[in-house]
Formats: C-alpha cells, structure tokens, sequence
C-alpha cells in the first residue's frame, strides 16, 4: 500500500525512505518518484535520499532547499524517525516548508513481540515539536492484516498486533523563518517624526541638563545670608554655667589622697594634684632594628602583642624594611 502525495508545480520536494531489496518496495518508490517528478514538472526538482545514510551522517541536506519533505511513503512504515534525522529535515526544509511523515505508532505504551515500533502517536507528536516544527497534526488508523504479514508473516505476530498498531499520517511545518536565523532587537520606542519644513525630521532625544551657561554666571546662594544676627551672637560665660549653679565636680586623679575618689565634698584648694603623668619617650623606637622578643611582630596585627611597634603595618619577612607603596592621595585600585 503507498501513501500518495499531490505536489505542486515547480515546488522542490525530498522523498526519504529505507530502500530495502524487496522489489515491491523499490517499485513503490520509483512509481511514487516518477508520480512526483511529472507533478512538479521541468521547473520542479524531486530529490530521494535513504533515511539510513541520514541517521548516519553519511549524506548531508542542503539548508533551505525543498518545498516538500515526504518521509517513509510506502510500506512496510517501520522507520522509527530519531530527532537527528527529523532535525536534518527540518533544516533542509524552507522556511514555512511542509513535512509529510508516515510511521507505525501503537496503541499504547507496551511494546509488541517482533516489531521495532515502540512509539505512540502522542509521542510522534512530542517528538516533531522537540524537532522544530509547528503545526502539528496526526491522524492514525488501524494496520489491516495483509499489512501486518508484510512486517512478520508469524500467527502469533498477527494475533497480537491486530487491533494494537496504527498507521499515522502526520504533516508539519518548519517555522517562517530558517535554521539560525538572527534578526535585531528593538528595546526603545521609536521617536515621533514630526514635520519640520515640509520634511519629516526625528524629534531630539530630551537629556537632562542644569539651565547653567557658565559658572561666572550661575547664581549661587550666599551662605552669610544664610545666617540671622542671633546666629553670629557669642555665647557668654552665664549662658554657659549649670542651670543649678552646682560647681562641676573634679575628677579624682590616679591614686587619689584627698578622698574625691570616695565621693567626699573637697575643695580645689585641698584637692591632691596629680602625680603620674604620662611617660614620654626621650628616644623614638628603631622599628627597623626592633627584635621581637614573641617572634610574631612580621606576621601581621593578628599575632602581634598590645604594644608592639608594628601595629597597624602589614606583614613583613624578618629584617625587611616596611615600605608602604603608592600615594595616599589616590585609590590603591586604579581602572
């Protein structure tokens, strides 16, 4: 049984098939590619590539050639077509080309004894929108039995497929636009044109600006204006004193004698005077020449004790001189 198709003239159509050695197969194909070649007519082309040669890589389809793409036409259907040779099709298909695709499916899921057929007509359908193409459509009906012993001759074979595997007829159709196509992206509204002069001109683009022609001319606030007469008054010594008009209370110094550190009433005059005053180095510390007498003063302030002289300067090796690199009045990280 072979499946015809009416082509138009002029259109460029691939039939791909499995041309196997029986001859009432090559016979199918060569009446169904003659039927073809007198449709088309002298302007047309029909071109007949093995679904084999494909799924192996061993024939290569020409990008945006064929009108038509007409896979699997004649029995016995058993081509299970994989995304790679459906991907080839498409590829070789013009834009907004048709594929016409003949294929066995089964009823469900479960898979029969003695036929390769795994697929249902749900997954026909998923497996040509993986491949690219759109518009999708699959009717199916059942396989008669002389159909059935075309693919295995077996009684049991027969007895299990009848009823179970369908014959569909899918087309397809690849996109309106070709495999790895690219096209601009416009992400701004277009300006309105308006007429200057009798032409049509593009409205400039508004930026904003400061209404500043130079600085001479820019009008800049006077900062004494700024401030009232009561603002540049001077504060006097009674608006400075305690609202209470207690004197401030001293702070006892280090070791204290005259009780101010035990919270007693002492005047300034039998307040103690402070006695330790803070050390004051006669000679400034060789940071260079320094041993360290913990040996962790060149790892860094993480190791270094509270009075070490490096604090605050980075690691080092023992006996190097600490240098800090660059000028302090430019980012260390310069673009």
């Amino acid at each position: 049984m072979t499946y015809s198709y009416t082509a138009k003239a002029g259109q460029t159509v691939l039939l791909v098939a499995r041309a196997s050695g029986d001859t009432s197969n090559l016979d199918a194909l060569q009446k169904l590619r003659d039927s073809l070649v007198a449709q088309v007519g002298s302007s047309g082309k029909v071109d007949f590539e093995q679904v084999d040669r494909i799924e192996e890589g061993a024939a290569t389809l020409t990008s945006a050639q064929y009108d038509v793409a007409i896979a699997n036409p004649v029995i016995p259907h058993t081509v299970e077509h994989s995304s790679n040779v459906l991907g080839q099709i498409l590829l070789a298909l013009k834009p907004s080309g048709t594929l016409v695709l003949y294929e066995l499916v089964l009823d469900t899921a479960s898979s029969i004894e003695g036929l390769s057929i795994t697929r249902t007509q749900e997954d026909l359908e998923q497996q040509l929108q993986f491949a690219g193409f759109i518009d999708t459509r699959t009717e199916v009906q059942p396989v008669p039995e002389a159909g059935l012993l075309e693919i295995s001759a077996t009684k049991n074979f027969v007895a299990s497929a009848t009823g179970r595997v369908l014959m569909a007829t899918a087309s397809a159709a690849k996109p309106t636009y070709n495999v790895g196509a690219a096209a601009a992206l416009s992400f701004g509204k277009k300006a309105k044109a308006k007429e200057v002069g009798g032409s049509s001109a593009i409205a400039p683009k508004k930026a904003w600006m400061l209404n500043v022609d130079s600085d001479d001319e820019a009008e800049i606030e006077d900062q004494d204006g700024l401030l009232e007469e009561e603002d540049l008054a001077k504060p006097d010594a009674a608006s400075l004193a305690r609202p209470d008009g207690a004197v401030p209370k001293r702070k006892a110094c280090k070791n204290c004698t005259c009780g101010l550190a035990e919270g007693k009433m002492v005047d300034d005059s039998e307040a103690c005077k402070p006695t330790d005053k803070p050390k004051r180095l006669t000679k400034p510390v060789d940071v260079v020449n320094v041993k360290s007498a913990c040996g962790n003063c060149s790892l860094g302030d993480a190791f270094r004790c509270s009075s070490c002289p490096y604090l605050g300067q980075p690691f080092f090796k023992p006996g190097e001189k600490v240098v800090l690199g660059g000028s302090m009045l430019f980012d260390d990280f310069m673009p």
